[in-house]
């Protein structure tokens, strides 16, 4: 091996570097015969000799090969790789088979290294592997190649084969620079983030004077302490890496990341970050990361166009002060505020097109002069990240390029481009979540959402705070149907609003999503208010589509009212929205059949000022005098004015200038007779300039004192422009529907029309005004509205399914089935299934005909058997085949098919509640009938079910004869009884006769019949009150009257039903179930009159009986309360005694307590006495007794002489005192008997215990007579010790 060689790899390294910067290169002449010539080429001077000159040179002078390894070492250290490698690959492949190994080994080496640095190609790599392998087989130790196959397999990913001839590297040749960088690069890409920065600061403790690795290190560093999460210190070292090198594009790249990363740095830091990007982009043009930054940079920037702009009002045509090169779809700014799109070079006003264009947006501003335009440069960023995709074999950066490439397709609306490369950077970097977003999108937009939801699950699954991702993938699992996908999409949309809980778009979404399922209307309608108030709460503008859903949802809730009010806001919206647009024209429109005068349609009219009329002399007067001549085009006849403030009316006629009203003018309160300044809706509503400054004129006219009649501002009501704007449109659509589930028909039709006047064409208006005439009977005027229709949209397949209908319901069975034979000719898919169920509807109803039965039944069946080949879930077609079973008399699966449409359908098929009655009827399961049919009159009453007959009145009769049949057959079947239990019958027949009655308030069409049937209903009722007593059951007189009353009018109507039946018109019912109701009846009437008199007289005896009943009662319960008061009283004076006898006793003892009070206040007295006399005895006495006396203790010894006094008086009471209780102790033991119930056995007991102690001395005692003489008895011991408590 060469000694220079030997150096590079394990010599010093600060003597390396010096010797690898300034050495030159050497070429020896062989050609000269002076051995000594040679040729020098500097370092600076290669970039400017060709590889193929030199090349040319090292092949005449027949080089060595260690002169070819140093020309191409020499290309490599000029980062000339391209030409480091060519001068290579010639040499190897001139290389002799007999040439020196060592030599050659390194050649090989060089070469393979070489390749590896021109690119990361498939090719590029091979070409290495080749050299390497050769360079092997020459000489397995050496050093360079082991580097080389590491850098090599680092490539190839095959990190553990990298790390391994690393490795072997630092073991065999020591810390030598690539090797170690090599090693730090394998385990940052390991993860091993600390041990890559270690040897990176290993390499640059090592090598730190190699200019040409020093910034490569720092930067492999600050990628690592980056990783490490150390921000501060990975700046710092691409800092320095960019101070050892300038020109270090990696140190650019990456500072400028860091400094777009920090979404603290202002503008400035921000531009000094991509001047670092565009700076990297000119030092290396092939470097992939710096062409996507920047083509990211420029998707997002608005590049600044030569020229100035002028823009009107009102207009879409924008004038250049110069020819701007633009294209139809790019997208511009206008000043600071209008992004639009160029939709066509051709103005078409006569405009120069060189200096004009057209946008896609309306100018609503004033307009302006002298703006700047700006645009998106779409083609630089297709550039550079087409530039990128190639310059990379980097599968995460190719799938970036491929990203960038996209959005750029996506934001033109090229989906099909866009689809394509977002599907092929998702297959480079599967977790790249921005391109598979984007595909998603592109996937939604072709209705593929299906795959929009895989995708979106990916990102979510990568992503997992992704809002966008999140709220999208919620609502088309929502929309997706089922149980478990709607609860799925709805926790997805809950975790994206937690996300970000004030953004009002992710609230919108999860509204939307709640509104595919009718149980969630409330809580949609609660997320639709919650974002309503976001949006007012950061000061932004609601979206009218916002106000207009929540108008549809309280519209399907049936809250009307709230409908109304959110739809009226929904075009306050539009208007505000809107209202500089050109197109808005100011004023209403004075075509008077397009007017607008109901109240209800108050948000699409205005009161307008149009003159003064004088107040009549005469209140009540219903004409006015008019002043000037400004309202001569403002009125006419059957306009709505309002005179003042508050009186309204209409105009009848109008002469000159006198206008009749329809009402009297009430003329206003004093005070108020000067031109009203009005702050009504109508004067809110209009602002006009116009009109403000006739208001100030006729406010001057009025106020003038010489004039002797009073003047009154006179407004006509007006339509304002809000029909003018087409987004309003379908709000006002929305509207007139909610006045016809309201009930305000009159309303809704005004709208109708006023939608017609402007939109001719809009079909929907028309089949509305036909439903509306249908439902109110006036068929002749629905199929004028049906012609009409005909005439805007021939073949429209809803029209025809329209008309089909009304023939249906006019029971015209030819012509609908023609209508639906045409409709099946179309074979419009939309509309097949209904014709086939029409049809199948009208052959069904074709079953009179015995001939024709089974042909129209078969017909019927075959045609909802195909609708339910196609479709398994029409529960339509199923309720058909319900409805065939039942014909058949298969009762148990025709119930379990209208059962199983009921499940299927959600309950919303009214038909099938209707067929199963007819089931539970026909099973005489009375009372699931009656419930089936009472569900199905609540549709009808809320206009949600759908009608056979002509008006929705007929059809509510019907379903009321059906109640009312079903009633009375339940009464038939309980009178089978003909006992006790047939009790409930009577009551049943009158449900049926109230249940008739309202059906002939209904119906017109049936009254003969109906009559018929309540007169039935009667004669039955009558019959089963008659037979009450026979099934022992209680009636009275009042229900025999009743009875009698109701056979009493059946008679005569009977009666007249069969003469009109003699006379040739036309009754339905046969002439003998009249003759026969007739001979009934009147039977029935004589029986009732006899039982009524009958009854009577059971009712009047019964009232005796009761009454006698009553009046002994009344005696025996008057006898008791006597006998109860009296007990009282008794009780009372009871009580009272006990009460008497109680206050004695109580009184005894009393006396008998202050007895001993006063017993022991007296020894106490005489305790005191003795205790003076002798001090030291009665010490002793109390240290030696058991009851002391506090007083004795500490008597006073010095007492004068009137306390002895009084002592010996006291003394002398005593005796006195136990005298009398000598005495008396009799008569207070019989005074404790009474009052403690002491028997006489006890006396000498009690005795002794009210006797002092010293009365029972006995002989033993009389030694301690003085000492026992002052202890107090029991009794005495207790009450002075409540005397201490007191």
């Amino acid at each position: 091996m060469p000694a220079e060689n030997s150096t590079m790899i394990n010599g010093d390294s600060n003597d390396v570097s010096q010797q690898e910067d300034g050495e030159s290169l050497i070429i020896p002449i062989q050609s000269s015969s002076n051995n000594d010539l040679f040729m020098e080429i500097f370092p600076e001077e290669l970039k400017e000799i060709p590889s193929s000159t030199l090349l040319q040179v090292l092949q005449d002078e027949k080089a060595s090969q260690d002169t070819w390894a140093n020309a191409g070492l020499a290309y490599m250290k000029q980062n000339l790789a391209g030409e480091s490698s060519a001068i290579l690959q010639a040499a190897c492949s001139n290389a002799s088979s007999n040439s020196n190994s060592t030599p050659n080994v390194r050649l090989l080496a060089s070469a393979g290294i070489a390749h590896l640095a021109v690119g990361n190609s498939e090719e590029d790599r091979r070409r290495a592997e080749q050299r390497f392998t050769s360079a092997s087989k020459e000489d397995t130790f050496f050093p360079m190649n082991w580097m080389g196959q590491g850098f090599l397999n680092f490539r190839a990913n095959r990190l553990d084969q990298a790390r391994f001839f690393f490795d072997t590297t630092l073991k065999q040749c020591g810390p030598v620079l690539p090797a170690l960088l090599g090693m730090a690069a394998v385990v940052f890409c390991e993860g091993n983030y600390q041990q890559a920065q270690d040897l990176y600061g290993q390499a640059m403790k090592l090598y730190p004077a190699n200019s040409t690795s020093c910034a490569s290190i720092r930067v492999g560093f600050g990628l690592a302490c980056y990783r490490l999460g150390q921000v501060d210190r990975a700046k710092a070292a691409f800092r320095r890496a960019l101070d050892l090198d300038p020109e270090c594009v990696s140190a650019m790249v990456a500072t400028a990341i860091l400094s777009m990363s920090n979404v603290e740095q202002v503008g400035h830091e921000r531009e000094r970050a991509m001047k670092l990007m565009s700076m990297a982009h000119l030092l290396d043009h092939s470097n992939a990361m710096v062409q996507n930054h920047l083509a990211n940079h420029y998707f997002w920037k608005w590049t600044p166009l030569p020229g100035h702009v002028s823009v009107t009002k009102g207009s879409t045509v924008v004038k250049t002060s110069q020819p701007i090169p633009l294209d139809v779809g790019e997208r511009i700014r206008i000043g600071m505020t209008l992004e639009t799109i160029v939709q066509d070079e051709e103005t078409g006003d006569g405009v120069n097109s060189q200096n004009s264009f057209v946008m896609k947006s309306i100018w609503t501003k004033d307009s302006e002069d002298n703006l700047k335009l700006w645009k998106k440069d779409y083609d630089r960023v297709s550039a550079l990240a087409k530039g990128a995709y190639s310059s990379t074999t980097v599968e995460a950066m190719q799938a970036e390029s491929l990203f960038l490439l996209a959005r750029v397709h996506h934001v033109r609306e090229e989906l099909e481009n866009a689809n394509k490369l977002y599907e092929k950077a998702c297959k480079l970097a599967p977790e790249l979540a921005p391109a598979r977003f984007g595909l998603a999108q592109t996937l939604l937009a072709q209705e593929d959402y299906k795959g929009a939801m895989q995708h979106l699950k990916l990102v979510v699954k990568n992503s997992a705070t992704a809002t966008d991702a999140l709220a999208l993938l919620g609502l088309l699992e929502v929309k997706a149907g089922g149980q478990a996908h709607t609860k799925e999409g709805l926790l997805h949309l809950r975790k994206a609003i937690d996300l970000e809980p004030l953004n009002p778009d992710l609230i919108i979404m999860e509204a939307l999503a709640l509104q595919q399922e009718k149980t969630s209307y409330p809580k949609s309608l609660e997320r639709y208010q919650k974002a309503v108030e976001l949006f007012e709460a950061t000061d932004k503008v609601v979206p009218y589509e916002l106000f207009c859903n929540i108008g549809v949802l309280c519209h399907e809730t049936k809250a009307y009212d709230r409908a109304l009010q959110y739809y009226t806001q929904a075009l306050e919206a539009l208007e505000n929205e809107t209202k500089d647009n050109e197109n808005d024209k100011p004023g209403g429109s004075k075509d008077s059949t397009s007017r607008m005068v109901q109240s209800a349609n108050h948000m699409f009219w205005e009161f307008h000022l149009v003159s003064q009329v004088q107040t009549p002399a005469q209140e009540g007067s219903k004409t006015l005098q008019l002043l000037g001549t400004d309202w001569l085009d403002s009125l006419r006849k059957g306009d709505h004015v309002r005179v003042g403030d508050s009186f309204i009316s209409e105009i009848v006629d109008i002469r000159e200038n006198i206008i009749e009203l329809k009402d009297a003018f009430i003329p206003p309160p004093l005070g108020n007779s000067k031109a009203d300044e009005s702050n009504t809706e109508g004067d809110k509503l209009e602002g006009k300039d116009g009109d403000n400054d006739k208001t100030k004129e006729y406010a001057e006219v009025g106020s003038d004192d010489s004039c002797d009649a009073k003047l009154i501002n006179l407004y006509v009501k007006q339509e304002n422009n809000r029909l003018d704007n087409q987004r309003a449109i379908t709000i006002a659509f929305n509207i007139a529907r909610v006045h016809e589930n309201s009930g305000n028909t009159l309303a809704a039709v005004e709208i109708h029309k006023a939608l017609i006047k402007r939109v001719p064409v809009y079909v929907n208006c028309y089949l509305r005004l036909a439903c509306i005439a249908r439902d109110s009977g006036c068929l002749k005027e629905c199929s004028a509205w049906l012609k009409l229709a005909c005439k805007i949209a021939p073949g429209n397949p809803e029209v025809l399914t329209l008309v089909g209908n009304l023939h249906l319901s006019l029971c015209d069975w030819g012509p609908a089935q023609n209508v639906f034979d045409q409709l099946l000719l179309k074979r419009v898919s939309k509309v097949e299934a209904y014709s086939k169920l029409s049809m199948g509807n009208i052959f069904f109803a074709n079953l009179d005909n015995p001939k024709t039965y089974e042909k129209n039944l078969k017909k019927a069946v075959d045609l909802y058997k195909s609708i339910l080949a196609k479709d398994k879930a029409n529960a339509y077609a199923a309720n058909g085949i319900g409805t065939y079973f039942a014909e058949r008399g298969e009762l148990f699966k025709a119930k379990e098919v209208f059962n199983r449409v009921r499940e299927v359908s959600g309950d919303t098929i009214a038909d099938a509640l209707l067929n199963l009655g007819h089931i539970y009827l026909a099973q005489k399961k009375h009372a699931e009938a009656l419930q089936m049919y009472q569900s199905y009159m609540k549709r009808t009453q809320d206009g949600t079910a759908p009608i056979t007959t002509k008006s929705r009145a007929d059809d509510e009769a019907e379903v009321l004869l059906y109640i009312a049949f079903a009633y009375f057959d339940w009464a038939r079947q309980m009178e089978l009884f003909n006992n006790a239990q047939a009790a409930p019958a009577d009551e049943r027949y009158q449900k049926a006769m109230e249940h008739l009655e309202l059906a002939l308030q209904k119906s017109k069409r049936r009254e003969v019949v109906l009559q018929y049937n309540l007169c039935m209903t009667k004669l039955q009722a009558a019959n089963c009150v008659l037979q009450k007593l026979t099934r022992n059951i209680r009636r009275t007189a009042k229900e025999v009257e009743d009875a009698l009353n109701g056979l009493e009018e059946s008679l005569p109507k009977v009666q007249e039903m069969l003469q009109w039946k003699s006379e040739g018109k036309k009754v339905l019912i046969p002439t003998s179930m009249l003759q026969d109701f007739i001979t009934h009846c009147n039977a029935n009437i004589d029986s009732a009159k006899s039982h009524l008199e009958e009854e009577r007289k059971r009712e009047e005896q019964a009232k005796e009986y009761r009454e006698l009943q009553r009046s002994a009662a009344e005696a025996k319960r008057q006898e008791l309360e006597l006998r109860e008061v009296m007990k009282k009283e008794e009780a009372t004076k009871q009580q009272e005694e006990r009460d008497r006898r109680a206050a004695a006793k109580m009184r005894a003892v009393e006396d008998l307590r202050v007895g001993w009070v006063q017993e022991a206040e007296q020894q106490r007295k005489e305790k005191e006495k003795k205790n003076r006399g002798n001090k030291v005895q009665a010490a002793e006495a109390d240290f030696i007794e058991e009851d002391t006396n506090p007083e004795g203790l500490f008597g006073n010894s010095d007492s004068s002489d009137e306390e002895e006094e009084e002592a010996t008086k006291n003394d002398e009471k005593k005796d006195v005192t136990q005298k009398e209780e000598n005495n008396s102790s009799g008569n207070a033991g019989a005074t404790e008997k009474d009052l403690f119930g002491i028997s006489s056995d006890s006396d000498s007991d009690s005795d002794e215990e009210l006797v002092p102690s010293d009365k029972k001395r006995t002989a033993s005692d009389d030694g301690d007579e003085n000492e026992n003489a002052n202890q107090p008895s029991k009794k005495q011991r207790v009450i002075d010790s409540d005397d201490d408590e007191n």
